[in-house]
């Protein structure tokens, strides 16, 4: 969908993940005049999800309106969720424009201008619904730019026969190595002990849900388990560790995923001025907590790349946003 290039509006909605798809039509029923823009796809993070992966949250925790989205058992797929918020966009008209860029953001007297790599828009509101995917962490290793290496899992078939060997502590690389051992890849996980050992949910450690399967996998041979204290080096056959001994350790592999996490591009936030916070996730944007406008007034941050790690959080914010400007405002007619 494309917008006039030469307009003000209401409020511009960056990022068309659930968050920025609950702003958008959260606006639409205030009757605002909004634009979403979103420079990937429609939910780019969920498609960037392993491709046929459980969603372990049951669907009255991921929809935008309750009793919309159908799944086969009681937690969706992918697909199924991907489905849901590409029909619910779709059904209800949201004005997004997807595959564009933003480039910049800047303060001009009463409203904000937002470049983008297709125009130049002005709004009364901003609303930022980034995402966290934008850069991947790295190791910082020698090898670790090689083609084998990866730092997004998506599917297991290219691997079956093959081996592989994923590096991280969290469900992502929990998730990785379950998928990849369960097909016949011959995995190794190599993981922080404390992280291994770990069962609290709040620490980022693997869901039991995902953990259970893998201790299965390990118990039958089919995953093998590896606590390291460094990576020391990445070749084209190898993966050099470090174990809890010190002792160097080197593993035959033809594939690697490094999945210890990833952050938000904030360039466009700083440069607006916006504060932050060191959290538990890492940076985020100083924002009010029920509210989520900045300091900066009409600037707002919603979705996972400030605390909201959940979908439902990141739905709940979106809507209570938009409700804060329109109250606050006048905005809108709702």
């Amino acid at each position: 969908m494309t917008s006039p290039k030469n307009k003000t509006f209401d409020l511009i909605v960056i990022g068309a993940g659930p968050a920025g798809i609950s702003a958008a039509y959260e606006a639409k029923k205030f009757g605002m005049d909004y634009l979403v823009i979103e420079r990937g796809l429609l939910a780019n993070t969920i498609y960037q999800y392993p491709i046929g992966l459980t969603v372990f949250s049951t669907p009255d925790e991921l929809e935008i309106e309750p009793g919309q989205l159908n799944t086969e058992g009681n937690k969706p797929t992918r697909e199924q969720l991907l489905s849901y918020y590409v029909r619910f966009v779709r059904e209800r008209e949201l004005r997004i424009n997807v595959s564009e860029s933003v480039n910049a953001v800047s303060k001009e007297g009463d409203l904000f201008r937002v470049l983008t790599d297709v125009a130049t828009y002005e709004s009364k509101a901003v609303i930022f619904a980034i995402g966290a995917m934008d850069h991947p962490r790295r190791l910082g290793v020698d090898g670790e730019e090689l083609q084998k290496v990866h730092h997004i899992f998506r599917e297991t078939y290219p691997w079956v026969g093959k081996r592989a060997m994923v590096i991280g502590g969290g469900n992502s690389a929990g998730e990785a190595a379950l998928f990849l051992s369960q097909e016949g890849v011959e995995t190794t996980l190599a993981i922080y002990r404390e992280d291994w050992e770990s069962s609290d949910p709040k620490q980022g450690c693997i869901k039991y849900w995902v953990k259970e399967p893998l201790e299965q996998e390990r118990e039958l041979g089919c995953l093998t388990v590896v606590f390291f204290r460094s990576v020391k080096k990445i070749s084209e056959s190898t993966v050099t560790l470090e174990d809890e001994d010190g002792r160097e350790l080197v593993f035959g592999n033809d594939v690697v995923f490094v999945l210890i996490g990833s952050d938000a591009d904030l360039t466009l936030l700083e440069t607006l001025g916006i504060g932050f916070q060191d959290s538990k996730y890492g940076r985020v944007p100083i924002c009010g907590a029920e509210n989520f406008e900045t300091q900066v007034k009409g600037i707002y941050t919603v979705g996972h790349f400030t605390e909201q790690r959940h979908i439902a959080g990141a739905i709940s914010a979106g809507r209570a946003a938009v409700v804060h400007l329109a109250e606050g405002s006048g905005i809108g007619d709702g």
